[in-house]
């Protein structure tokens, strides 16, 4: 690999991202050469970006809120994983095409088992938030048999609209799941109670916000996961924390996996994750 490999990170906000020192951190493993942009990039600029991009040698793309969704309209190709979230983190060139994948919900799933130890079958799970994050992990949560799975969202139709649309793409037969959905209504959240609790809104990337979720709700919680990370707990895993979760845990792990599996598809490299997730970037 002897020519530098033009990557990049986009989104908005975009300042918070660590992936360009993920990648770093990869390509040193494998003496590989890369340069790795970060771009405040919105919606409305999102094809111009991509195709200045790629016409320019770019290789691969991780894609970030708010472009998830949108970023699906601009691939060729997309994979099965990209499909079933309708929701992409990854856009990359090969044999002169654009290719969309979706590396979240591996990433997320690699953390809780592997590094979390924790076990998906037959538990109880409470995602929060019906964007494009959560698109991007329901199906491989519902993958791993839970019990039950609920989605609640501030905008009650939003999380039905994700519930209908995920029932129509997956292979539900012989799943002994209970899914729900609906808004952040006491009555809706504490009908139940969760050995996993997902933040998959955007509130812990605007700083001191708090969903405003009841007391009640992390009674029995094993684990509050944001998929967001940061260097201090969110305010979601304080309030978890402080409610009665067992444990609270933000999204680093998730962010160190899926960038791994992304640079994998970029470079056919499978780089050694655990000296990132024992020392998070500052």
């Amino acid at each position: 690999m002897d020519k530098k490999l033009k990557l990049a990170v986009i989104g908005k906000p975009i300042g918070h991202s660590k992936s360009p020192e993920i990648h770093k951190h990869f390509a040193n493993q494998f003496d590989a050469k890369i340069e790795f942009r970060k771009d405040e990039v919105a919606p409305e600029t999102l094809e111009t970006w991509l195709a200045d991009f790629f016409k320019d040698g770019g290789k691969g793309v991780s894609i970030t809120l708010p472009l998830k969704e949108a970023a699906l309209n601009y691939a060729d190709e997309i994979s099965d994983r990209a499909r079933l979230a309708s929701a992409c983190n990854v856009i990359y060139a090969k044999d002169e095409k654009l290719f969309a994948d979706c590396t979240d919900g591996f990433g997320l799933i690699k953390d809780l088992q592997e590094n979390i130890k924790v076990s998906l079958k037959d538990k109880k799970i409470l995602i929060l938030g019906a964007g494009g994050a959560a698109r991007g992990i329901i199906p491989s949560i519902i993958e791993k048999d839970p019990a039950s799975l609920k989605i609640a969202n501030r905008t009650k139709s939003k999380a039905l609209f994700l519930k209908e649309d995920l029932e129509g793409k997956l292979d539900l037969k012989g799943k002994s799941l209970t899914f729900e959905a609906g808004g952040l209504s006491d009555d809706f959240l504490l009908a139940d109670s969760y050995d996993l609790v997902i933040n998959s809104t955007s509130v812990s990337t605007q700083a001191g916000e708090s969903i405003g979720l009841p007391k009640a709700l992390f009674s029995g919680t094993k684990l509050a996961y944001d998929l967001f990370y940061s260097a201090e707990k969110t305010v979601f895993m304080q309030e978890a924390f402080e409610k009665g979760a067992e444990k609270v845990s933000d999204g680093w792990g998730m962010l160190v996996e899926q960038g791994a599996e992304s640079f994998r598809l970029w470079t056919n490299l499978i780089p050694d994750t655990s000296r990132l997730l024992e020392k998070p970037i500052d």
